[in-house]
């Protein structure tokens, strides 16, 4: 690709009729992008080349799209809030019908997968009439439900298949919420899945729709629900049985993939007995291969629907024997090991996976009509499992409340974990003192377990917490011995305690058997899940990186990457490192990108001397972790903010607390700040907040010889703002957010032409990230789209999904020839170029765009307006 002149042509067009997902119809519900959600997408089949027309009342937006050359198109929809039956949308080729969904909502959707206890149906837990009933509450009337037929493939479907149905004879069309219950399917519908979600409504989104997804089937194994890439990942593994609806990847290809273009708010997992029952051979180590598995599978998942790391809450396995089984007797039912792996989907530290967490559920065994393998208590499952997503997904801290899923003996007002474990020493005289994490503050305690099973039996513990159940072990000379009951001793957020052997402890583990009798809890009945932690196993230390050296002030415009075009709040340490590696294996670090830059959603709230605190669910390791490793890589990293109370996305803002950000940004390392305008107080002038800003960093470089780049939003006036922003700034927004559509990169290209004048080396007029390789823009528009940007020295920031870019989105990203025309500092220090006219050639009104270079040559494009279905560069 050149910088040169892009002319405007017609083509022939194929025809053939439109294939739509059977997910797409009547009642459906679309992910919202509210409150930190994903956009939205649709997608279908044509003939290649076929151009499909998406319009209708339940969107303001005509969407054109042409299906590529395999007959696949996909469009992102626009930003949508929350809504109830906005309308309808239809979607139409150039032949055959029309696809037509009435009653289309907007609001969050829930992916709820797994085997049997994902499929436990609501009639078989307890209360089953009253939890039904509350489907006629008015804030769950606007639940649709979605229920995927058992079905297994040996390839990866489009279309969910004609296969048996688990509810009812409704699989495949959405349910609302008044039909589920007048007709009974409520009953047959997942209990975990509808109750989680009710919850979840319960404690914070109130009446927004809700789509529940059901996809699960019964005594299955993880393996079956791995598409066959995610294997690779994981080594000497154990073999998969080659029996049906068993063998690897089956029900990903028929019960999975069909959604893979379907946005959600998360995925709810409650799987893991069947590996736990399986017979390992000789050699296998149960709780590695599940953990391998289990996160191949989240990160393969996440990576099919490109929407970014969209949560991820898994169920805890209960137990599997009734309370007074021998301790010889459950040694052999694998629970103990699956528990373990499930509890690394907890974010810390150095974790494979992020925005996830675990329902802990070690207490609430028992027997349904289904057996002792399924617990009738989903009424509890579900209540932790929402407070988990509240505070995963949403991003809620410390305490919930609300005044309908409190009911005795569970509080109204409580924390959304127990205890977790964060590390463990040996102290003097060979005891062990066990620091721990979450919902500590609320008065730990040892308490007994109980319970009972549907049949209203006891199924309560026999040894108990007294009587030699306590459920911590250290390991002492090879091997694990019980520390007593009165050895055990909670102080603040530590457990103490006593080595009842002789030698010093070289591990410790909490909950080992598969029913523990005696569990640690919070104040609020949460407990603490299963931990082991070996002495001798110890994570090398990260070394201490050097942070830039002083003289590090740019010049030409910022290369990078931003992450909100393509990931929006699906965020986290660990999708960031991937980016900064692949930036620097794939060549983009050569061709001069080094900024990876974290948009909205990394901050969660405040210390009480106001230091910002970033989101323990998506950054467990902290921003200075992150801004370290990108230095070690030769990378940059920088983070966002606004000059509000609050972010756009409701995160705290920068509103009078400029100096102390500053300060903190400042000694994590970081090296780029975008200031958004978005919600809440502000000051008078927006410059205050960039002055503070601008004072702050100047006194980081003075003091450490440490740069930050300021970008700010926004300045259009170039006889106002333009003639101050060069001062406080060295970049500003002169548009709205880009979109990616064509008319959109015209909008914010043509907004940065007006501001021309102001732009000088070090001080730049931003157009917005880019959207090269973001669904909706022709591979024609995106080159011109890249050019355009080059030749107006607006910063280059990529924002789609570095990590999976086909190589002709990398061949644009990273054209050395253009990118020479961004980065060149212009004839005479006028760095941005303009355009010289727009005229109509071959009947299309096209613009002429042209920047002279220092060396005296230029780049050049001319560009389509309106009105054309595809263009071609010459």
């Amino acid at each position: 690709m050149r910088a040169g002149l892009v002319f405007a042509s017609l083509c022939a067009l194929s025809e053939g009729a439109v294939q739509m997902p059977n997910w797409f119809g009547d009642n459906m519900v679309i992910q919202t992008n509210e409150e930190y959600g994903a956009r939205g997408f649709l997608n279908g089949k044509a003939s290649p080349g076929e151009k499909v027309v998406i319009q209708g009342t339940a969107t303001n937006t005509v969407y054109t799209v042409t299906a590529d050359s395999s007959g696949d198109w996909e469009v992102m929809l626009d930003p949508q809030s929350s809504v109830v039956n906005k309308g309808y949308l239809t979607v139409q080729g150039e032949s055959g019908p029309v696809h037509k969904a009435d009653q289309v909502s907007y609001g969050d959707v829930f992916f709820c997968s797994g085997q049997s206890n994902m499929a436990f149906p609501l009639k078989d837990a307890f209360n089953a009439t009253a939890e039904a009933s509350s489907l006629t509450e008015a804030d769950f009337a606007n639940f649709r439900f979605f229920t995927a037929p058992l079905s297994y493939s040996p390839t990866p479907q489009f279309n969910f298949n004609n296969g048996s149905c688990q509810v009812g004879d409704a699989c495949t069309s959405w349910v609302t919420a008044a039909e589920a219950h007048s007709t009974g399917y409520i009953m047959d519908f997942s209990a975990v899945c509808y109750m989680t979600v009710r919850d979840i409504a319960r404690f914070h989104t109130g009446g927004r729709p809700m789509g529940l997804v059901l996809s699960a089937w019964g005594g299955t194994r993880i393996e079956a629900w791995m598409p066959e890439s995610s294997f690779k990942t994981c080594s000497s593994m154990p073999p998969v049985p080659a029996t049906s609806h068993q063998e690897a990847s089956v029900l990903y290809n028929a019960m999975v993939a069909p959604v893979n273009k379907m946005a959600v708010r998360s995925a709810i997992w409650y799987q893991g007995e069947a590996n736990a029952d399986e017979k390992l051979p000789s050699g296998y180590d149960r709780e590695a291969y599940y953990s391998c598995y289990l996160q191949a599978m989240v990160s393969s998942w996440r990576d099919a629907k490109r929407i970014g790391d969209f949560a991820f809450l898994a169920m805890q396995l209960p137990p599997s024997v009734p309370a007074g089984t021998p301790l010889p007797q459950q040694n052999g039912t694998g629970r103990p090991a699956i528990r373990l792996a499930e509890a690394d989907l907890v974010p810390r530290v150095g974790s494979k996976t992020d925005i996830s967490g675990i329902a802990v559920g070690i207490d609430l065994g028992g027997a349904s009509a289904w057996g002792i393998d399924h617990p009738p208590n989903k009424n509890e499952m579900s209540r932790r499992l929402a407070l988990q997503t509240v505070h995963v997904a949403y991003a809620v801290q410390g305490r919930m409340s609300n005044d309908k899923a409190g009911a005795p003996p569970f509080p109204v007002n409580t924390y959304f974990s127990g205890p977790v474990f964060e590390a463990a020493a040996v102290t003097e005289g060979a005891g062990v003192l066990v620091s721990l994490m979450n919902g500590t503050g609320f008065g730990m305690s040892l308490r007994d377990v109980t319970g009972k099973n549907i049949n209203g039996s006891s199924n309560s513990c026999t040894r108990c917490c007294q009587g030699g159940g306590a459920p911590f072990e250290l390991e002492v000379g090879g091997k694990w011995v019980q520390v007593p009951f009165a050895g055990t001793k909670v102080v603040g957020d530590k457990v103490s305690l006593t080595n009842p052997a002789a030698g010093t402890p070289t591990a410790v583990r909490y909950a080992s058997t598969d029913f523990v009798e005696c569990i640690l809890q919070n104040g609020d009945g949460l407990p603490m899940g299963p931990f082991s932690h070996s002495f001798t196993t110890r994570e090398e230390e990260e070394p201490t990186i050097r942070r830039n050296v002083k003289g590090g002030m740019i010049q030409s415009p910022p290369m990078g990457f931003n992450s909100w075009n393509f990931y929006h709040c699906n965020i986290d340490e660990v999708t960031v490192k991937a980016v900064i590696d692949v930036m620097v294996s794939n060549g983009m670090q050569a061709a001069g990108y080094e900024y990876v830059n974290i948009d909205d959603c990394w901050q969660v709230a405040r210390m009480p001397n106001g230091t910002i605190i970033p989101d323990p669910v998506r950054f467990p390791s902290g921003m200075k972790a992150l801004a370290d490793y990108a230095h070690s890589k030769g990378m940059k990293f920088g983070v966002y903010t606004a000059q509000t109370q609050y972010t756009c996305q409701n995160r705290p803002g920068a509103y009078k607390h400029e100096m102390i950000d500053g300060k903190t940004y400042c000694d994590w390392g970081i090296d780029y700040l975008k200031i958004d305008n978005c919600k809440g107080e502000r000051w008078p002038q927006d410059n205050t907040s960039w002055i503070k800003f601008h004072e702050s960093f100047e006194e980081c470089y003075n003091t450490t010889g440490h740069f930050i780049v300021q970008s700010v939003e926004s300045c259009d006036s170039p006889t106002g703002c333009g003639q101050w922003i060069p001062g406080v700034a060295n970049l500003w927004r002169t548009s709205g957010d880009v979109q990616a559509t064509f008319s959109s990169v015209m909008h914010n290209i043509n907004a940065s032409n007006l501001m021309r004048n102001i732009a000088t080396p070090g001080h730049f007029n931003d157009a917005d990230m880019l959207e090269v390789g973001d669904v909706g823009l022709s591979y024609t528009e995106q080159v011109t789209h890249f050019s355009l940007w080059c030749i107006m020295a607006s910063p280059l920031l990529a924002g789609t999904d570095l990590i999976h870019m086909p190589k002709e989105i990398l061949d644009i990203l990273a054209n050395k020839e253009v990118i020479n025309v961004n980065q060149d500092l212009g004839l005479n220090n006028k760095i941005q170029g303009y355009r010289v006219n727009s005229r109509v050639v071959n009947g299309c009104e096209t613009e002429l765009w042209f920047k002279p270079l220092r060396m005296g040559t230029c780049g050049s494009s001319a560009e389509p307006r309106r009105g054309q279905e595809r263009i071609d560069p010459a």
